[in-house]
């Protein structure tokens, strides 16, 4: 055999070695798979395109199992997951939430969760009720409960269309005690809305309230400006002289 064939061989086997992926350092493989698996939406909930976006990415699970287990940490750590579902074809009476869908282990790995109020607010879906079957107390890594309004109907424009003034008011605030009081480290209730809901309306107060009560910080996503009230400054001042007083 020449040297060139030799070194053709010698060149064909070294482009067949696996990449030592485990060699390096936890912080890289992290970012790895953090570009393979996190989607571009980091909001994940029941939804028929999930077979599309979700299956390629999840299938890096079955690589080998220390694989997966870091793979899983990234992908449930990486993402909200909203806890009812909002997709109309999953609104049915037994069809069950995302989180009653997971085992305990990966409930554990995550960190953020959504709560969607707005769809179904004439009469909100069978399955939107917390109980044993969502495993919240399972969500130990779970320190920001993100909650979107989407209407408020107690807004005069739904006269004539709800059930009452404040039959949605009085559900989202049960639902949202309800949550806060499962999850064993919640710290931040993050609100956001659409341009539509008043932040001084009956919904959000009521909502705004429950948090308080829970004694959570409050926090304001990117939709609206609510972050740069005079409201908002007095809230954090009012969070820091009581974390001074606890000091």
């Amino acid at each position: 055999m020449s040297s060139t064939e030799e070194s053709h061989e010698s060149t064909s086997v070294d482009k067949q070695k696996p990449f030592p992926f485990f060699d390096l350092p936890s912080e890289l493989r992290s970012k790895v798979l953090s570009y393979l698996l996190c989607t571009d939406t980091r909001t994940i909930d029941l939804d028929p395109s999930n077979y599309r976006s979700a299956t390629n990415r999840l299938n890096l699970f079955l690589v080998c199992k220390r694989f997966g287990y870091e793979a899983y940490h990234v992908f449930y750590s990486g993402h909200t997951f909203r806890i009812f579902q909002t997709h109309g074809r999953f609104l049915g009476r037994r069809t069950e939430p995302l989180l009653a869908r997971l085992p305990s282990y990966y409930r554990n790995a995550l960190v953020s969760l959504e709560l969607r109020l707005g769809p179904g607010w004439s009469d909100p879906p069978k399955p939107w009720y917390v109980s044993d079957r969502l495993g919240l107390e399972d969500c130990i890594s779970v320190r920001t409960l993100r909650v979107f309004v989407e209407v408020d109907p107690s807004s005069p424009i739904f006269k004539g269309f709800r059930l009452n003034k404040d039959f949605f008011t009085h559900f989202s605030g049960n639902l949202l005690r309800e949550v806060m009081e499962r999850l064993p480290v919640l710290e931040t209730i993050e609100f956001d809305a659409y341009p539509s809901v008043d932040r001084h309306g009956a919904l959000m107060t009521r909502l705004l309230d429950e948090s308080r009560k829970a004694n959570k910080r409050i926090a304001w996503g990117k939709e609206r400006d609510w972050g740069d009230s005079l409201a908002d400054k007095l809230e954090k001042a009012r969070l820091k002289a009581r974390q001074s007083k606890n000091a």
